[in-house]
Protein backbone atom coordinates (compact mmCIF):
# COMPACT_ATOMS: atom_id res chain seq x y z
CA UNK A 1 0.00 0.00 0.00
CA UNK A 2 1.53 3.49 -1.17
CA UNK A 3 2.35 6.40 2.21
CA UNK A 4 0.25 9.10 0.97
CA UNK A 5 2.33 10.96 3.24
CA UNK A 6 5.15 13.03 0.72
CA UNK A 7 8.56 13.01 2.17
CA UNK A 8 9.44 16.84 2.57
CA UNK A 9 11.61 17.24 -0.18
CA UNK A 10 9.58 15.54 -2.77
CA UNK A 11 7.04 19.09 -2.42
CA UNK A 12 6.82 21.54 -4.58
CA UNK A 13 8.52 23.84 -2.42
CA UNK A 14 11.74 22.16 -1.13
CA UNK A 15 14.22 22.81 -4.34
CA UNK A 16 13.29 26.44 -4.22
CA UNK A 17 14.45 26.73 -0.38
CA UNK A 18 17.13 24.49 -0.34
CA UNK A 19 18.36 26.29 -3.26
CA UNK A 20 18.37 30.16 -1.43
CA UNK A 21 19.90 28.45 1.30
CA UNK A 22 23.08 27.24 -0.39
CA UNK A 23 22.92 30.79 -2.38
CA UNK A 24 23.11 32.61 1.26
CA UNK A 25 25.70 30.29 2.38
CA UNK A 26 27.95 30.79 -0.83
CA UNK A 27 27.24 34.64 -0.05
CA UNK A 28 28.43 34.20 3.65
CA UNK A 29 31.69 32.07 2.70
CA UNK A 30 32.75 34.25 -0.57
CA UNK A 31 34.96 36.95 0.91
CA UNK A 32 35.25 40.44 -0.58
CA UNK A 33 38.43 42.89 -0.13
CA UNK A 34 36.48 45.60 2.31
CA UNK A 35 35.34 45.75 6.09
CA UNK A 36 31.63 46.49 6.74
CA UNK A 37 30.86 48.99 8.85
CA UNK A 38 27.54 50.25 10.11
CA UNK A 39 25.41 51.39 13.40
CA UNK A 40 26.91 50.23 16.92
CA UNK A 41 25.97 50.78 20.14
CA UNK A 42 25.71 53.39 22.64
CA UNK A 43 26.94 52.73 26.23
CA UNK A 44 26.28 54.32 29.60
CA UNK A 45 30.03 55.25 30.19
CA UNK A 46 29.58 55.61 34.54
CA UNK A 47 29.67 51.79 34.81
CA UNK A 48 32.72 51.67 33.24
CA UNK A 49 35.06 54.12 35.33
CA UNK A 50 35.72 54.04 39.05
CA UNK A 51 37.06 57.02 40.97
CA UNK A 52 38.54 56.10 44.45
CA UNK A 53 36.45 57.77 46.66
CA UNK A 54 33.75 59.40 45.49
CA UNK A 55 29.77 59.06 44.83
CA UNK A 56 28.81 61.30 42.72
CA UNK A 57 24.96 61.12 41.60
CA UNK A 58 23.90 61.20 37.87
CA UNK A 59 20.75 62.27 37.17
CA UNK A 60 21.20 61.94 33.14
CA UNK A 61 24.12 60.04 31.40
CA UNK A 62 26.80 60.03 29.51
CA UNK A 63 27.04 57.57 26.49
CA UNK A 64 30.02 56.59 24.19
CA UNK A 65 29.15 55.33 20.45
CA UNK A 66 30.61 52.46 18.96
CA UNK A 67 30.25 51.49 15.64
CA UNK A 68 29.72 47.35 14.44
CA UNK A 69 32.46 46.88 12.33
CA UNK A 70 33.47 43.01 10.51
CA UNK A 71 35.20 41.18 7.90
CA UNK A 72 33.35 41.55 4.52
CA UNK A 73 32.09 39.06 2.80
CA UNK A 74 29.66 38.72 -0.71
CA UNK A 75 26.45 39.12 1.24
CA UNK A 76 27.30 42.42 2.99
CA UNK A 77 28.56 43.76 0.00
CA UNK A 78 25.23 43.19 -1.43
CA UNK A 79 23.66 44.62 1.44
CA UNK A 80 25.65 47.46 1.47
CA UNK A 81 24.70 48.29 -1.97
CA UNK A 82 20.73 48.22 -1.13
CA UNK A 83 21.16 49.63 2.78
CA UNK A 84 22.68 52.71 3.23
CA UNK A 85 23.39 52.13 6.55
CA UNK A 86 26.23 49.28 5.67
CA UNK A 87 29.16 50.85 4.65
CA UNK A 88 32.31 49.55 2.63
CA UNK A 89 35.47 50.72 3.57
CA UNK A 90 38.41 48.79 2.00
CA UNK A 91 40.88 46.61 4.03
CA UNK A 92 43.49 48.79 2.81
CA UNK A 93 42.70 51.67 5.01
CA UNK A 94 41.49 49.35 7.96
CA UNK A 95 44.47 47.03 8.51
CA UNK A 96 47.92 48.41 9.38
CA UNK A 97 51.30 47.30 6.94
CA UNK A 98 51.61 43.48 6.92
CA UNK A 99 48.21 42.96 9.53
CA UNK A 100 46.16 40.31 10.02
CA UNK A 101 42.39 40.88 11.52
CA UNK A 102 43.41 39.52 15.05
CA UNK A 103 46.45 41.83 14.82
CA UNK A 104 44.30 44.98 14.32
CA UNK A 105 41.66 43.76 17.04
CA UNK A 106 44.83 43.94 19.56
CA UNK A 107 46.22 47.15 18.23
CA UNK A 108 42.70 48.61 18.54
CA UNK A 109 42.82 47.63 22.40
CA UNK A 110 46.02 49.11 22.47
CA UNK A 111 45.20 52.64 21.35
CA UNK A 112 41.84 52.13 23.83
CA UNK A 113 44.53 51.89 26.31
CA UNK A 114 46.31 55.17 25.25
CA UNK A 115 42.74 56.82 24.96
CA UNK A 116 42.20 55.95 28.32
CA UNK A 117 45.68 57.46 29.63
CA UNK A 118 44.91 60.62 27.34
CA UNK A 119 41.01 61.22 29.04
CA UNK A 120 42.38 60.88 32.34
CA UNK A 121 44.96 63.36 31.91
CA UNK A 122 43.09 65.60 29.98
CA UNK A 123 40.39 65.79 32.82
CA UNK A 124 42.29 65.75 35.65
CA UNK A 125 44.34 69.02 33.93
CA UNK A 126 40.99 70.59 32.98
CA UNK A 127 39.63 70.03 36.91
CA UNK A 128 43.15 71.35 38.30
CA UNK A 129 43.34 67.89 39.92
CA UNK A 130 46.83 66.19 41.05
CA UNK A 131 48.21 64.29 38.26
CA UNK A 132 51.21 62.77 36.72
CA UNK A 133 53.04 61.53 33.37
CA UNK A 134 55.55 59.18 33.61
CA UNK A 135 57.04 58.70 29.70
CA UNK A 136 59.07 54.78 29.71
CA UNK A 137 60.41 55.00 26.32
CA UNK A 138 58.76 53.64 23.23
CA UNK A 139 57.44 49.47 23.59
CA UNK A 140 57.72 47.26 20.43
CA UNK A 141 54.20 46.53 19.71
CA UNK A 142 54.48 44.78 16.59
CA UNK A 143 56.95 43.19 14.20
CA UNK A 144 56.48 43.75 10.58
CA UNK A 145 57.09 40.76 8.28
CA UNK A 146 60.47 41.17 5.78
CA UNK A 147 61.69 44.52 7.32
CA UNK A 148 64.59 45.07 9.73
CA UNK A 149 63.85 44.78 13.36
CA UNK A 150 62.37 41.21 12.60
CA UNK A 151 65.61 40.05 13.01
CA UNK A 152 66.95 41.92 15.91
CA UNK A 153 64.08 43.27 18.06
CA UNK A 154 61.34 41.50 19.90
CA UNK A 155 57.54 42.32 20.58
CA UNK A 156 57.98 43.76 24.08
CA UNK A 157 61.60 45.93 23.96
CA UNK A 158 61.47 48.89 24.76
CA UNK A 159 63.17 51.32 22.81
CA UNK A 160 64.86 54.00 24.70
CA UNK A 161 67.67 55.92 22.22
CA UNK A 162 67.89 56.36 18.91
CA UNK A 163 71.15 57.10 17.87
CA UNK A 164 72.20 58.66 21.36
CA UNK A 165 68.85 60.61 21.25
CA UNK A 166 66.30 60.37 23.86
CA UNK A 167 63.09 58.12 22.80
CA UNK A 168 60.67 58.70 24.81
CA UNK A 169 57.05 58.73 22.81
CA UNK A 170 56.74 56.96 19.13
CA UNK A 171 55.87 59.91 17.57
CA UNK A 172 59.30 61.06 18.67
CA UNK A 173 61.15 57.82 17.12
CA UNK A 174 59.06 58.01 13.85
CA UNK A 175 59.97 61.69 13.28
CA UNK A 176 63.66 60.60 13.87
CA UNK A 177 63.51 57.90 11.35
CA UNK A 178 61.48 59.86 8.30
CA UNK A 179 64.25 61.88 8.10
CA UNK A 180 66.66 59.22 7.36
CA UNK A 181 66.27 57.54 4.33
CA UNK A 182 66.30 53.66 3.80
CA UNK A 183 69.56 51.38 3.87
CA UNK A 184 71.08 54.12 6.83
CA UNK A 185 71.91 52.89 9.72
CA UNK A 186 70.58 53.19 12.82
CA UNK A 187 72.06 52.87 16.28
CA UNK A 188 69.12 51.51 19.30
CA UNK A 189 69.53 51.52 22.92
CA UNK A 190 67.04 49.23 23.69
CA UNK A 191 65.60 47.90 27.47
CA UNK A 192 64.91 43.77 27.33
CA UNK A 193 63.94 41.68 30.27
CA UNK A 194 65.49 45.10 32.81
CA UNK A 195 68.76 45.12 30.98
CA UNK A 196 69.84 47.83 28.30
CA UNK A 197 71.67 46.50 25.21
CA UNK A 198 72.42 48.73 21.80
CA UNK A 199 71.36 47.14 18.72
CA UNK A 200 72.09 48.52 15.13
CA UNK A 201 69.63 47.99 12.27
CA UNK A 202 69.68 49.10 8.44
CA UNK A 203 66.41 50.68 7.54
CA UNK A 204 63.90 49.54 5.18
CA UNK A 205 61.35 50.72 3.00
CA UNK A 206 57.65 51.57 4.49
CA UNK A 207 54.85 51.41 2.98
CA UNK A 208 56.25 51.17 -0.61
CA UNK A 209 53.27 49.28 -2.08
CA UNK A 210 50.98 52.74 -0.88
CA UNK A 211 53.59 54.38 -3.36
CA UNK A 212 54.46 56.50 -0.31
CA UNK A 213 58.11 55.43 0.68
CA UNK A 214 59.81 56.27 3.76
CA UNK A 215 62.29 54.94 5.89
CA UNK A 216 61.75 52.89 8.81
CA UNK A 217 62.63 49.43 11.09
CA UNK A 218 59.31 47.44 10.48
CA UNK A 219 58.00 48.07 14.02
CA UNK A 220 54.35 48.91 15.68
CA UNK A 221 55.46 51.47 18.12
CA UNK A 222 53.75 52.48 21.40
CA UNK A 223 54.36 54.81 23.79
CA UNK A 224 54.67 53.68 27.61
CA UNK A 225 53.59 55.43 30.05
CA UNK A 226 52.52 55.60 33.89
CA UNK A 227 49.80 57.90 34.85
CA UNK A 228 48.94 58.93 38.35
CA UNK A 229 46.28 60.60 39.86
CA UNK A 230 44.67 61.01 43.07
CA UNK A 231 42.19 60.06 43.52
CA UNK A 232 42.91 57.00 41.60
CA UNK A 233 40.86 56.38 38.46
CA UNK A 234 40.36 52.41 36.97
CA UNK A 235 38.13 52.56 33.72
CA UNK A 236 37.25 48.89 32.32
CA UNK A 237 35.66 48.96 28.80
CA UNK A 238 35.70 45.29 27.88
CA UNK A 239 36.30 44.37 24.50
CA UNK A 240 35.66 47.93 23.18
CA UNK A 241 39.15 49.14 20.87
CA UNK A 242 39.86 52.68 19.32
CA UNK A 243 40.69 56.21 20.58
CA UNK A 244 37.14 57.53 19.71
CA UNK A 245 35.51 57.15 23.46
CA UNK A 246 38.23 59.59 24.73
CA UNK A 247 35.98 62.73 25.05
CA UNK A 248 33.43 60.93 26.71
CA UNK A 249 35.68 59.27 29.40
CA UNK A 250 36.91 62.45 30.33
CA UNK A 251 33.71 64.02 30.77
CA UNK A 252 32.68 61.00 32.99
CA UNK A 253 36.18 61.29 35.21
CA UNK A 254 34.93 65.51 35.59
CA UNK A 255 32.05 64.58 37.01
CA UNK A 256 32.50 62.31 39.61
CA UNK A 257 35.71 63.77 40.94
CA UNK A 258 34.34 67.36 40.22
CA UNK A 259 31.35 67.64 42.78
CA UNK A 260 29.13 68.81 39.86
CA UNK A 261 26.41 67.07 38.09
CA UNK A 262 27.21 68.22 34.39
CA UNK A 263 24.33 65.40 32.85
CA UNK A 264 21.98 68.42 34.36
CA UNK A 265 19.23 65.40 33.30
CA UNK A 266 20.24 65.00 30.00
CA UNK A 267 21.27 61.96 28.01
CA UNK A 268 24.15 63.33 26.37
CA UNK A 269 25.96 61.58 23.71
CA UNK A 270 28.97 61.88 22.05
CA UNK A 271 32.55 60.80 20.26
CA UNK A 272 35.62 62.26 19.44
CA UNK A 273 39.70 61.48 20.59
CA UNK A 274 40.83 63.40 22.96
CA UNK A 275 44.87 64.62 23.58
CA UNK A 276 46.28 65.72 27.13
CA UNK A 277 45.88 68.67 26.71
CA UNK A 278 41.99 68.19 26.19
CA UNK A 279 41.78 68.88 22.58
CA UNK A 280 39.38 66.86 20.49
CA UNK A 281 39.86 64.96 17.16
CA UNK A 282 38.36 63.47 14.23
CA UNK A 283 37.45 59.84 14.19
CA UNK A 284 35.56 57.62 11.32
CA UNK A 285 32.66 56.19 11.32
CA UNK A 286 30.47 59.20 12.93
CA UNK A 287 27.54 58.98 11.03
CA UNK A 288 26.95 55.36 12.20
CA UNK A 289 27.64 56.43 15.57
CA UNK A 290 24.82 59.89 15.12
CA UNK A 291 22.43 56.65 14.53
CA UNK A 292 23.19 54.90 17.42
CA UNK A 293 22.48 57.87 19.68
CA UNK A 294 19.53 58.48 18.17
CA UNK A 295 18.27 54.65 18.53
CA UNK A 296 19.47 55.33 22.40
CA UNK A 297 17.04 58.49 22.51
CA UNK A 298 20.02 60.57 23.49
CA UNK A 299 19.60 64.42 23.57
CA UNK A 300 22.73 65.68 23.04
CA UNK A 301 25.35 64.60 20.98
CA UNK A 302 29.29 65.78 21.00
CA UNK A 303 30.85 65.71 17.70
CA UNK A 304 34.75 66.91 16.67
CA UNK A 305 34.07 70.36 15.27
CA UNK A 306 35.58 70.47 11.91
CA UNK A 307 38.55 72.76 12.13
CA UNK A 308 40.94 71.64 9.58
CA UNK A 309 41.24 70.90 6.01
CA UNK A 310 39.93 67.79 4.89
CA UNK A 311 37.75 67.55 8.69
CA UNK A 312 34.46 65.76 7.68
CA UNK A 313 32.82 64.63 11.28
CA UNK A 314 31.13 67.93 12.04
CA UNK A 315 29.28 68.32 8.20
CA UNK A 316 28.48 64.14 8.32
CA UNK A 317 27.29 64.24 11.50
CA UNK A 318 24.87 67.36 10.89
CA UNK A 319 24.22 65.97 7.60
CA UNK A 320 23.02 62.61 9.11
CA UNK A 321 21.16 64.08 11.88
CA UNK A 322 18.98 65.80 9.60
CA UNK A 323 18.27 62.69 7.07
CA UNK A 324 16.99 60.39 10.13
CA UNK A 325 15.18 63.10 11.64
CA UNK A 326 16.03 63.09 15.14
CA UNK A 327 15.50 65.72 17.59
CA UNK A 328 19.16 65.14 19.22
CA UNK A 329 20.80 68.54 19.18
CA UNK A 330 24.16 67.95 17.76
CA UNK A 331 26.89 70.09 19.36
CA UNK A 332 30.22 70.41 17.58
CA UNK A 333 33.24 71.15 20.01
CA UNK A 334 36.98 71.75 19.49
CA UNK A 335 37.89 71.06 23.42
CA UNK A 336 36.81 69.42 26.60
CA UNK A 337 36.51 73.01 27.75
CA UNK A 338 33.86 73.54 25.07
CA UNK A 339 31.65 70.33 25.86
CA UNK A 340 31.61 72.11 29.57
CA UNK A 341 30.58 75.15 28.91
CA UNK A 342 28.03 73.92 26.72
CA UNK A 343 26.50 71.41 29.29
CA UNK A 344 26.67 74.20 32.14
CA UNK A 345 24.38 76.72 30.48
CA UNK A 346 21.91 73.75 30.30
CA UNK A 347 18.66 74.14 32.30
CA UNK A 348 19.37 71.70 35.32
CA UNK A 349 16.85 69.02 36.38
CA UNK A 350 15.94 68.25 32.99
CA UNK A 351 15.21 64.35 33.88
CA UNK A 352 12.58 65.66 36.28
CA UNK A 353 11.00 67.76 33.95
CA UNK A 354 10.27 65.22 31.60
CA UNK A 355 9.31 62.99 34.01
CA UNK A 356 5.45 61.10 33.08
Amino acid sequence: MEDKRTTWYRRPWAIPVIALIVMIGVLFLIPVPYYIMQPGSALEVRPMIQVKDTRSKEKGSFYMTTVAMREGNLLGWVAAKIDSTYQLVPKQKVLGEGENPKEYEKRQAEIMHASQQDAVLAAFHQAKRPVSEKLLGVQVFRLIEDMPAEKVLKEGDLIKKADGKRIRRSEELVGYLSGKKPGEKVQLTVKRNGKLTEKELRLGTLDASSGVKRAGIGIQPVTLRKVTTKPEVNIHADSIGGPSAGLMFSLEIINQIGGEDLTRGYRVAGTGTITPEGEVGQIGGVQHKVAAADEKGADIFFVPADRRPGDSNEKRAVKTARQIGTDMKVVPVKTLGDAITYLKKLPRDHSEKNAA
